[in-house]
């Protein structure tokens, strides 16, 4: 599909999309710098997925005091990016995600073992979120590590808007087969 397709399915605009492209902060390649050669790039139902998770995980709705705020767009699509890596391993189709009401994003963990000096990590999580507090709580005992931050998306909501606007724009009658 055009640019005008992702930007449907991922219910943004093109100056952020252009802005975030401008930054390398997409969660997959933009395509050329080129304006013309632009104009004839592909996306794809996948590339429109990650992307509304992408903004979703950046947050910024709303005006002034009540603005909520999210994880800056440098980061935030390098959460996306591995969590979608770590979620196929799980999860085949849009529609799994959708079915099985999946979260992903990342735990940014803090060591407790002795010489670390606090060193934090990352691990990435992708299930229910019935399944996150259990998750934390192994993935700490088992790298002998303390949760820090929780950034997380629901998944399962981000396929299931874009599968719907695929189907209204005519795109893809069956986008809850599409790959995740």
């Amino acid at each position: 599909m055009r640019l005008a397709g992702l930007l449907h399915l991922a219910a943004t605009d093109k100056k952020r999309f252009d802005n975030l492209r401008r930054h390398e902060q997409l969660p997959f390649h933009g395509g050329p710098e080129n304006e013309s050669a632009r104009k004839n790039w592909r996306f794809t139902i996948r590339d429109a997925f990650a992307l509304r998770m992408t903004l979703d995980l950046i947050g910024g709705e709303g005006d002034g005091e009540s603005k909520l705020g999210g994880v800056p767009p440098s980061y935030a699509h390098k959460v996306i990016f591995n969590a979608l890596s770590h979620a196929r391993l799980r999860y085949e189709t849009l529609g799994d995600l959708v079915a099985h009401r999946v979260f992903l994003g990342g735990v940014i963990f803090q060591s407790r073992h002795e010489g670390d000096h606090g060193r934090r990590f990352s691990r990435w999580f992708a299930g229910p979120a019935e399944e996150l507090g259990n998750w934390i709580a192994e993935t700490g005992r088992e790298d002998n590590a303390n949760p820090v931050r929780v950034l997380l998306v629901d998944a399962g909501r981000a396929a299931l808007y874009v599968i719907e606007a695929a189907r209204e724009l005519g795109i893809n009658d069956n986008a809850e087969g599409e790959k995740v």
